[in-house]
């Protein structure tokens, strides 16, 4: 065996026992995903080409993605900002969890590029403090293969003291979501169910054309009971439609009329009253308007309790969005599906900017 062989040799050797090591010390950042997390933004589908379409939505919203940032984003893993304070407080900050996967050792290894060595922590330095966050501070720390990131030490400290396991809420939230490139919200409600709710989450993704939003509500709530096993009420098949009214089918019609009575007082002069005024229960098609063909084929399944077409002003901002609304209730979850044009939202985006 020649010189050069022994040498190839040795190095392989001793990459793999380094991988090998590391990747045995690398904790799977889901274990953050506790119970005692009230609110999570997860997304880990950052380094599919899928979302390329979310980058292309802001640089066309004249929302410039910097060439760092892209890099990072493109080999990141996944995503995780976490907080465990309630909900009403403002004493703690969220934490955000990143995973490199593979490729944690390498960038490993940049991280005194643009961050200032702080004894267990690293401290941005000031001239990108500057450039990306108008001066505010942010901190990192390197844990088991994760980089922990938030604006105070205290708060990766506190997150590191609780017990790491990953919920098994979260674990069925991730199994039917995380593949969507807006990434998931999670209010964990199922550790203090409010009012019989225990799951509310939000999540979404940017298509070709079409940006589609869906909120996902969950819980033994009389609510969300009138819309579960929704009897047949003459009211499936083809469907006519008129634009700007929603229709919701519901078993407790009374109950759900109280309701939106109390929504209405609620949120008067505001436009969410402007919506709730064009809810219509449990209507026969024959004073509806024209027929909407272009709307989820104008087929009612028997556990859709909610449709419509409708325009939403945006407070303050002289746009409308044009939305396509569609709710199935099934074991005690109301999906809401919403669905409107990517050219709206970049119109939206380009205003508020």
């Amino acid at each position: 065996m020649n010189k050069k062989t022994k040498f190839t040799l040795v190095v392989f050797i001793c990459f793999v026992g380094l991988s090998i090591f590391f990747y045995k010390s690398k904790e799977n950042p889901r274990v953050y995903l506790n119970n005692r997390v009230n609110l999570a933004y997860i997304n880990e589908s950052i380094d599919t080409d899928n979302f390329n379409e979310v980058i292309q939505l802001m640089e066309k919203s004249d929302i410039p993605v910097d060439g760092k940032i892209k890099k990072i984003l493109k080999h990141l893993k996944g995503l995780y900002i976490i907080s465990d304070s309630n909900f009403v407080s403002r004493k703690k900050n969220p934490v955000g969890i990143l995973n490199f996967g593979y490729l944690y050792p390498i960038f490993s290894f940049e991280i005194t590029k643009y961050f200032d060595k702080r004894e267990e922590f690293y401290e941005l330095k000031k001239e990108y403090s500057d450039k990306y966050l108008k001066g505010t501070s942010l901190f990192l720390r390197e844990e088991r293969g994760n980089f922990l990131i938030a604006r105070r030490i205290k708060d990766i400290e506190e997150i590191l003291r609780n017990e790491k396991y990953i919920s098994l809420d979260f674990i069925k939230i991730l199994n039917r979501d995380s593949k969507n490139n807006l990434g998931i919200v999670v209010v964990n409600l199922g550790k203090n169910p409010l009012g019989g709710f225990n799951e509310l989450v939000l999540t979404g993704d940017v298509e070709k054309k079409d940006i589609i939003f869906k909120s996902i509500i969950g819980g033994e709530n009389d609510i969300i009971k009138s819309f579960n096993k929704i009897t047949d009420d003459g009211l499936s098949g083809e469907r006519t439609l008129k634009r700007n009214r929603l229709y919701l089918r519901t078993s407790r019609e009374n109950e759900l009329r109280s309701f939106f009575f109390f929504l209405n007082y609620f949120f008067r002069n505001s436009m969410l009253d402007d919506i709730f005024s064009k809810v219509y229960i449990n209507s026969s098609k024959n004073l509806i308007g024209h027929v909407g063909k272009d709307f989820e084929k104008t087929t009612i399944k028997d556990n859709q309790f909610l449709y419509g077409d409708i325009d939403v002003k945006i407070s303050k901002i002289d746009s409308v969005a044009k939305l396509k609304l569609v709710g199935i209730a099934n074991e005690n979850k109301l999906t809401i599906k919403g669905t409107t044009n990517k050219s709206v939202v970049i119109k939206m985006l380009k205003e508020i900017k």
